[in-house]
């Protein structure tokens, strides 16, 4: 043992062998746990320190969760509509008019209304129109001499020929539309059906006569139409 020679202002405890004594309060504060096992002494210091701990510890994660994501909006659904006669855009339902071409539109589940005065009217894209009065005819293509009324509407067309086609409407109120007979460069076609050369057919309210690949017209007026095909 190695003899404490010094325990500064405590003279008392001078001279005591290192572990030879308690220090007072050790003895008191030791008693009635000599012979006590470690469950038991855990048992005791849990009483002390107050009510009982719950010893059945939850699992806890410890990476952390994204933030929930947030809700996704509804998509709407496509407007509905129908296909421009004049351009092929799609005009929304309860459109009179075509919002690219501004071609007039017809009713669903009904033609073109006629026009006053038993007019037909040739509609192109953008609302430019052509009129041909009952009787007459009206030629179409680029030639200012030959096209007198619709040059000033297709002179700066370059797929539409100089002499391309006519359109007849008949005192009857019938109309009817042909390619010249030297056959035009870009062909015509009457709701995707070809007309040859010389090639006629008659026309319907709200049908779409296509002069080459860019330039088309929509029939308005017709009176007197052929049979439906049965």
């Amino acid at each position: 043992m190695t003899e404490v020679r010094d325990w500064g202002d405590d003279e008392e405890w001078e001279g005591v062998e290192e572990g030879g004594a308690e220090r007072p309060g050790e003895s008191g504060e030791r008693e009635g746990w000599e012979g006590v096992d470690e469950g038991e002494a855990g048992e005791r210091l849990g009483e002390s320190e107050g009510p009982a701990l719950d010893r059945d510890w939850d699992e806890i994660e410890t990476g952390v969760r994204p933030p929930p994501e947030p809700p996704q909006p509804p998509v709407a659904p496509p407007s509905a509509g129908r296909r421009c006669q004049g351009c092929r855009a799609v005009v929304p339902d309860g459109m009179r008019a075509c919002p690219v071409c501004r071609t007039p539109v017809a009713a669903p589940g009904r033609r073109p209304e006629r026009l006053a005065g038993g007019v037909l009217r040739l509609v192109f894209r953008g609302g430019r129109h052509l009129d041909v009065p009952r009787g007459r005819e009206l030629r179409l293509g680029r030639s200012g001499t030959w096209a007198t009324e619709a040059s000033a509407l297709l002179a700066d067309e370059e797929t539409v020929s100089a002499r391309h086609a006519t359109v007849v409407h008949t005192a009857d109120g019938a109309a009817w539309v042909s390619e010249v007979a030297q056959g035009a460069t870009n062909g015509t076609r009457v709701n995707d059906r070809v007309l040859g050369p010389d090639g006629s057919a008659r026309l319907r309210n709200g049908d779409r006569v296509e002069l080459g690949p860019r330039i088309c017209f929509v029939v308005h007026g017709v009176e007197q139409e052929p049979e439906p095909e049965p």
